[in-house]
């Protein structure tokens, strides 16, 4: 096996013992092939897909069928909860022990917590250097580097200058990165930085691309999507204008990602219920108790949240709205939770995703330890929340039989009938009619027995 020798990178390579390695391990003097591999949201897979594509056309290399067939290996972390910082330490490690690849490792845990990785022989590039990560791995591997085809120094929050696709039917299009809210619970600031946006121009050239590539929906993705603009436009041009420009493009159906309700109001949302964008809209509220939210720094009360949510009924008419909820946050009691219940228990809400609190290291509400919530007592919150969203998304289902919906089908496969399924722009997954092909967009009136009951 050959090594190679460090060069002036600023980069960690460690070995068993914690002490610093000259050397990693290549499988072949020149690499040819590499794999990702991603934890955490849709971001973070974003760009896992947009880094392997640089890679295809700044350094030629294929992308390899799994991890033991690659010579270079990209893991690209999650730290928002204490559990997805414990699965990059062990993917990592996994890879590093059943491969002689060279694991090269992003992403969250790798900007504010590298000391995960000590005793790894890893090249550790934090997500400050994700815009050069590239290169610097090419330098480092010996690979040759196009220029051309590599990251934009403007456009450093995108580690590259093309769309990147998620799958055959779908794409996901990052617009904006970092956040400027101050939640005490919340790493992803000092994990992602200030709030930053990708500039309009770009956005709709993008766009563009993956319309006259033949995707029939768009997904926006950001950090903080209501506040897009803010930082390269103030008030002239942000998330409203944007998706009025992009649907001027015309030929494909707009998703939106999760948008915080910091910066959500009701005038926002009127200007997004235009033909073309999806019924289906991700609010995070995390708590239901003001005195919990106050306490988390959310910057918003549990009315307001009713409003946002009576809004979204009332101008999407049919909307399914998904939330996320953090349960057993420090000093969380009984009423708090009954109070977060009553909240999400609104009509429009959909669906759940469920966090037991998690502390992050350096974060305000790590600093609560005398205010911890009973393991036992989280567990069973969690529990109530994930049977409510249980039922919730098969009464909202249920709530859609006999309407109209457009239904773009994918590549998954009904296996009693073997009829290609598709999701609704209201988020529901359907078996499409028979005849239907991958892409195809489809008016259909919802019927109980296409409907995928089991499936998320």
């Amino acid at each position: 096996m050959r090594t190679r020798r460090r060069n002036s990178l600023n980069t960690v390579f460690q070995k068993e013992g914690g002490r610093e390695d000259d050397s990693l391990p290549l499988r072949n003097s020149i690499p040819g092939s590499i794999w990702g591999y991603t934890l955490g949201c849709r971001l973070n897979a974003y760009e896992t897909e947009a880094l392997l594509e640089e890679f295809r056309t700044g350094c030629g290399l294929h992308r390899a069928p799994d991890a033991g067939s690659a010579d270079i290996i990209l893991v690209n972390t999650c730290a928002v909860t204490g559990r997805s910082t414990a699965r990059s330490r062990k993917a990592v490690r996994s890879f590093c022990r059943r491969t002689d690849a060279l694991v090269v490792v992003t992403g969250c845990v790798a900007q504010v917590a590298p000391e995960e990785f000590r005793g790894e022989r890893v090249l550790l590039l934090p997500n400050t250097a994700k815009k050069e990560l590239v290169e610097k791995v090419a330098e480092y591997a010996g690979l040759k580097f196009s220029v051309g085809h590599g990251t934009h120094p403007e456009l450093s929050i995108f580690p590259a200058g093309a769309p990147q696709v998620m799958s055959r039917t779908r794409a996901f299009l990052k617009v904006q990165d970092g956040c400027d809210h101050r939640c005490t619970y919340c790493i992803v600031p000092f994990a992602r930085g200030p709030s930053r946006s990708q500039p309009r121009e770009v956005v709709m050239e993008h766009a563009s691309v993956l319309v006259r590539s033949g995707f029939r929906e768009i997904l926006l993705t950001g950090v903080d999507l209501v506040e897009y603009g803010r930082d390269l436009y103030g008030k002239s041009y942000g998330l409203v204008h944007l998706v009025r420009d992009l649907l001027g493009i015309g030929g494909f159906r707009l998703r939106l990602s999760s948008m915080e309700p910091m910066g959500l109001r009701r005038d926002i949302l009127e200007g997004l219920a235009f033909p073309g964008v999806c019924r289906h809209l991700h609010i995070p509220v995390q708590s239901g108790s003001d005195r919990i939210l106050e306490r988390m720094g959310r910057r918003y009360g549990s009315s307001d949240v009713r409003e946002l949510f009576d809004a979204a009924a009332g101008l999407f008419p049919g909307i399914g709205i998904g939330s996320d909820v953090i349960v057993g946050f420090p000093g969380e009691t009984d009423e708090d939770f009954r109070s977060t219940v009553d909240l999400v228990s609104h009509p429009a809400v959909a669906y759940l995703h469920v966090f037991p609190f998690s502390p992050r290291p350096g974060t305000p509400a790590a600093g609560m330890s005398g205010e911890m919530v009973h393991t036992e007592t989280v567990t069973h919150r969690a529990e109530q929340l994930r049977d409510l969203s249980k039922a919730k998304r098969r009464a909202f289902r249920e709530s859609q039989v006999g309407s109209a919906v457009t239904l773009l089908v994918e590549s998954r496969v009904h296996e009693p009938s073997g009829n290609l399924i598709g999701m609704t722009d209201n988020y529901i997954p359907v078996i499409a009619p028979e005849g239907s092909t991958e892409g195809d967009l489809v008016t259909l009136t919802l019927e109980s027995g296409s409907v995928c009951w089991d499936r998320r």
